[in-house]
């Protein structure tokens, strides 16, 4: 039997497993800066934090929405943003170009792309199924 996270909605094959424990082994690949991970460390926690919401503050939030609406709707180099976000902190959505941060989506939201559709985090298949979970949670997002 299986049980869904509470924020995300992410249902697992192995009920042993969890949000938390996927993204934790998805940050070893990322901090490990081997390609693909290393570089789109930015995106996937930012995907992982607004689809986990709960505990992150207003400030956080809005610098994660950012970075994927940037990257994700607008088609910025996600390296070049990274850096001008760390240079210019704080900036308002709408100096970024981006709509303000919508209301959270309310508990028990179910997003189309969640961390346990990543799989092992392949990469052959990596940077293509990240598009597909920033992109669900943007949709979520301002769907809400």
């Amino acid at each position: 039997m299986s049980t869904s996270c509470s924020q995300c909605g992410a249902v697992f094959a192995d009920t042993s497993q969890n949000c938390e424990e996927q993204f934790d082994k998805l940050l070893a690949l990322d901090h490990s800066r081997v390609q693909p991970w290393g570089s789109r460390h930015g995106l996937a926690f930012s995907t992982f934090a607004m689809q986990h919401p709960h505990g992150r503050t207003p400030e956080q939030l809005t610098a994660c929405w950012v970075m994927l609406y940037r990257v994700w709707m607008k088609g910025d180099n996600r390296a070049k943003l990274a850096a001008a976000m760390r240079e210019r902190q704080n900036l308002p959505p709408a100096e970024w170009d981006v709509p303000p941060l919508p209301a959270v989506p309310p508990t028990g939201t179910s997003y189309a792309v969640t961390i346990a559709d990543l799989g092992e985090f392949d990469a052959d298949t990596y940077v293509r199924k990240l598009e597909e979970w920033g992109r669900a949670t943007l949709a979520a997002w301002t769907a809400a």
